[in-house]
């Protein structure tokens, strides 16, 4: 699937995803289910699934490799800021100011570990997502739920989930029952939250999007 993420037309993909509806957690769900024509009793049909994946292509992150420790921690070193702060600890040896050589250096080497651990973190947390994209999905098509690989998810299929659930895709919720989130990963926020089909403000911020999931987080409570 990695290499279906890479091949993808880029482009053609990125001007496809202009005509998706901005916004959606702005927009009635109504409104969003008669511009992405879809019923939400039958889902989408297998030839227009079909083509809408041959036009928005698959539902996976694109990934430009995987990068090992090594290469992350050598990174951290290639900045102007880091070079300056080089220099200044070689001319500060050569003057014999070694007490302030040796800071500089270990503020290079500080910035270095921070940035080492942020940056591998966030690598490791973009790896993750792409395993959590070969897992299933409950879609509802031509009337029927089946079991489909995520990343053939497209706009407008009709997904079903339920607590214990990994949500494979971004989306907009249509229906809910008692549905409760887990969003840590995304928002910082230490318990789930409620999620809704009302729509909320254009401006509101992603922590206050409760009528949408995003991929990568859990559902805890409801369906």
């Amino acid at each position: 699937m990695a290499e279906e993420c890479e091949i993808a037309d880029r482009e053609r993909q990125m001007t496809a995803a202009e005509d998706l509806p901005e916004t959606p957690y702005a927009r009635p769900a109504g409104q969003l289910l008669d511009e992405l024509a879809v019923e939400p009793e039958a889902g989408l049909d297998a030839a227009e699934a079909r083509q809408r994946r041959r036009r928005f292509g698959p539902n996976c992150i694109r990934s430009p490799g995987m990068a090992s420790p090594w290469q992350v921690l050598v990174e951290q070193f290639k900045s102007l800021m880091v070079a300056l702060l080089a220099v200044a600890a070689v001319v500060a040896f050569g003057v014999g100011d070694y007490l302030e050589a040796i800071a500089i250096l270990a503020v290079i080497l500080i910035n270095a570990a921070i940035g080492f651990v942020t940056e591998l973190r966030a690598i490791r947390s973009m790896e993750s997502l792409e395993r959590i994209a070969r897992v299933s999905s409950r879609v509802r098509r031509a009337g029927t739920v089946q079991e489909r690989d995520a990343h053939t998810l497209v706009p407008g299929d009709i997904v079903i989930v339920d607590a214990g659930d990994v949500v494979t895709a971004d989306m907009r919720l249509i229906e809910s029952n008692k549905l409760q989130s887990d969003e840590a990963a995304l928002t910082g926020e230490s318990v789930p939250v409620d999620k809704t089909t009302d729509a909320v403000a254009d401006d509101a911020p992603l922590a206050e999007r409760s009528c949408m999931l995003y991929k990568g987080t859990a559902v805890t409570r409801g369906s």
